[in-house]
């Protein structure tokens, strides 16, 4: 007897609703250059993973160009998967020690770990890699041991992948958003902000522009960023703005001691020891640092900054090898801070031990 033929299971049809999703899919894709994260796609137009995975066959299959390669890809950025254009264009070669003195300046970036700015920098590293010659591909292996940096303190950004991805997509094609930031404690505030440089500052990343809330350019610290969205006007379009001329963000640190703002003040350190001087003449504490010998023998150190607010920190960090003659209240305030240090680290009998050192009193 023969067997009855099996029938053909019937693909799903695509419906209106799906196509509309694809279209929209692919039209979000432009404005995303760094890619769109695969679970910011489901949010976004409220599908499932199931759902998800059978469109991005759909494009792989149908979305092609004249030699058939698709043009979407997925790809891995740290723990994430994105989907973003794929790019077919050769790269042209590159020597060896491009690519390695590359990988050195990336890895002096690694306050970016985590972000989806250090996932695009491997993505960069592989890329360029695969473009060296294969004969001599061989001295770029053991690069991540050959060529390392320690950062000190990085702040953490782990789960603002999205935040950070908002960010750079206003800064680059420069439009409005609307930031709530959030203060050191309690309530923050809600800025409509104009985005115009991504700084890095000992260990963390901050957000330069100008605050329509305070009408002026202000840091946001990226850390304390809460949320961002795109300010939109009344026709639901993005708002553009031009890039200011003869804008610097030089301009906003020159002179100051880190990014805290305030007063131009003269300040006069005392270094305690030849080794001190020794670590300080090494590097750039100030870009009016001037070292010279002072009246009491032991050598001064000299600088005009603005604003003394990040500079006190450091002297704290730096006791007791070093003194501050001037200002005064730079002096005084510095004395407060340590007598409070000393108080709140000096020898403390624990509340058991003294009851124990009682109740021994008391057995006599």
């Amino acid at each position: 007897m023969a067997r009855a033929k099996k029938k053909p299971v019937e693909a799903r049809r695509p419906t209106y609703g799906a196509a509309t999703r694809l279209a929209r899919l692919v039209h979000e894709l432009r404005d995303r250059p760094n890619g769109w994260s695969l679970e910011a796609i489901r949010d976004e137009l409220r599908i499932t993973e199931r759902t998800l995975a059978r469109y991005l066959e759909v494009c792989r299959r149908e979305l092609v160009d004249a030699r058939g390669r698709p043009l979407l890809e997925v790809v891995r950025q740290g723990d994430r998967r994105v989907l973003r254009f794929a790019d077919h264009r050769s790269a042209p070669a590159t020597t060896e020690w491009e690519v390695l003195f590359l990988f050195f300046a990336l890895r002096l970036a690694r306050v970016l770990s985590g972000t989806i700015l250090d996932s695009f920098n491997q993505d960069v590293w592989e890329r360029l890699r695969e473009t060296v010659p294969s004969g001599a591909r061989r001295r770029l292996e053991n690069a991540d041991r050959k060529f390392y940096a320690l950062p000190y303190m990085p702040k953490s950004y782990a789960g603002m992948e999205d935040e950070i991805d908002r960010l750079l997509r206003a800064l680059i094609e420069q439009y409005r958003l609307v930031i709530h930031y959030a203060g050191l404690v309690g309530e923050g505030r809600e800025h409509e902000f104009d985005p115009l440089s991504l700084v890095e500052h000992r260990g963390g990343l901050y957000l330069l522009g100008h605050s329509h809330l305070y009408r002026k350019a202000v840091w946001l610290a990226v850390d304390r960023i809460r949320s961002v969205s795109v300010k939109l006007d009344e026709s639901g379009e993005k708002i553009h703005f031009p890039y200011p001329k003869g804008f610097d963000p030089a301009r906003y640190t020159n002179g100051m001691f880190g990014i805290v703002d305030g007063e131009t003040t003269r300040v006069v350190l005392a270094l305690q020891t030849r080794e001190t001087e020794a670590y300080l003449r090494a590097r750039q504490i100030h870009p009016t640092q001037c070292f010279f010998a002072g009246p009491d023998g032991r050598t001064h150190l000299e600088m005009k900054v603005r604003g003394t607010t990040e500079l006190s920190n450091w002297i704290m960090a730096t006791s007791p090898w070093v003194e501050v003659l001037e200002p005064a209240s730079l002096r005084e305030e510095i004395a407060t801070r340590l007598a409070e240090a000393a108080a709140l680290h000096g020898a403390r009998t624990p509340a058991r031990a003294r009851a124990q050192a009682a109740s021994r009193q008391l057995s006599k």
